[in-house]
């Protein structure tokens, strides 16, 4: 049998959407994803005789927003309603699912075939040097995005890596670290243009400035250059990591607030969502004594933060129910959905 459904596999329905799978835990018989590509026989990405547009050209909040408007207009079956996370999403039915893609079995049919395009050689090379360097096995990385369903374009398709396993994300993100500060492997940080076109992307959908815009990808890790195409790397939960179900928590949304607080524990912030412990969390008015975590749907804000920085944030403010319906303790979220343009996180006095 095939694993579990993870954090960015992609799903092919029936109808041949292509859907990308967003965290780890779903409910039973849905699996909670955004829509990435559709038939379109205009479309710039192409697999065999078949063209794909995409809805959304970058994941944010207020990008899936926009592509569940679109469903509930022409595939409504794909819209659900969570009532543990109060709000509706975009979900694929296990009936209709065609295909289950997975990341890392991609990546092992790409290493053994010697039939491979200029993107898909780079993408062996980047994987394998970045392995290398982190001691971490090639068994451990997987590919995602368009060249996981065999439609991207060698011309402008980016490289989307996997990496699963909460004990391995350290030791990769050190690896690409040291190798920014080398000339091996021809893996560097996105400067100049490159760095000012990603801003200026980001911007449209997130309220930051260029200069802090600038300053959050100062501490983006997985997010670069190697040998003249862009690529990211995705750090995602093994079956062992996860120990949460869906329903476990209910949540009861109480507002936005925008407030200042203290990372005590990043340790999951790698991941999506983003979770960060917090405490002395507090605006001018009001001191929030029960706000335990900021958790962010949005993956900028992932990894951003480390103990004892202070962040400012602004996001909805939930009340987290255990299963009898008691309130164990808040959170503040970042991406939720109807806010999204106006929710942002942003470290304001660094450790």
């Amino acid at each position: 049998m095939k694993r579990q459904f993870r954090d960015r596999d992609y799903i092919e329905t029936v109808e041949g959407l292509l859907f990308t799978v967003v965290g780890n835990v779903h409910p039973k018989d849905h699996v909670l994803s955004y829509l990435k590509n559709l038939p379109n026989p205009l479309g710039k990405w192409r697999r065999s005789r078949s063209r794909y547009s995409r809805p959304m050209r970058y994941y944010s909040a207020r990008n899936v927003m926009k592509t569940i408007k679109f469903l509930r207009r022409t595939y409504p079956q794909y819209v659900f309603r969570s009532e543990t996370l109060k709000l509706s999403f975009s979900a694929v039915p296990v009936q209709r699912i065609l295909e289950h893609y997975l990341p890392e079995q991609h990546l092992a049919k790409l290493r053994a075939t010697g039939h491979l395009d200029a993107l898909q050689r780079k993408t062996i090379e980047l994987t394998s040097t970045i392995s290398e360097a982190s001691g971490v096995s090639v068994k451990h990385f997987g590919v995602t995005g368009s060249i996981l369903v065999n439609i991207h374009n060698v011309k402008f398709s980016d490289i989307d890596l996997v990496v699963y396993g909460r004990s391995n994300i350290p030791r990769v993100k050190d690896a690409v670290l040291r190798l920014y500060g080398t000339d091996r492997g021809n893996v560097r940080k996105l400067q100049d243009t490159y760095l000012r076109t990603w801003c200026k992307q980001q911007m449209k959908t997130h309220p930051l400035t260029m200069k802090e815009m600038r300053e959050l990808y100062s501490k983006k890790w997985n997010r670069g250059l190697f040998k003249g195409t862009e690529y990211s790397i995705h750090p995602v939960k093994a079956e062992k990591d996860i120990k949460e179900r869906y329903g476990d928590e209910l949540y009861l949304p109480e507002g936005i607030i925008e407030v200042t607080g203290r990372v005590i524990n990043s340790e999951n912030s790698y991941f999506l969502p983003a979770i960060y412990i917090v405490d002395h969390v507090n605006s001018p008015q009001r001191v929030f004594d029960n706000v335990r975590e900021i958790v962010s749907f949005e993956s900028l804000y992932a990894d951003i933060a480390s103990r004892h920085e202070i962040v400012k944030v602004r996001g909805l403010l939930e009340s987290v129910l255990d299963k009898s319906g008691e309130v164990t303790h808040q959170r503040i979220v970042v991406g939720s959905h109807e806010n999204a343009q106006s929710e942002f996180m942003k470290v304001v006095c660094a450790k």
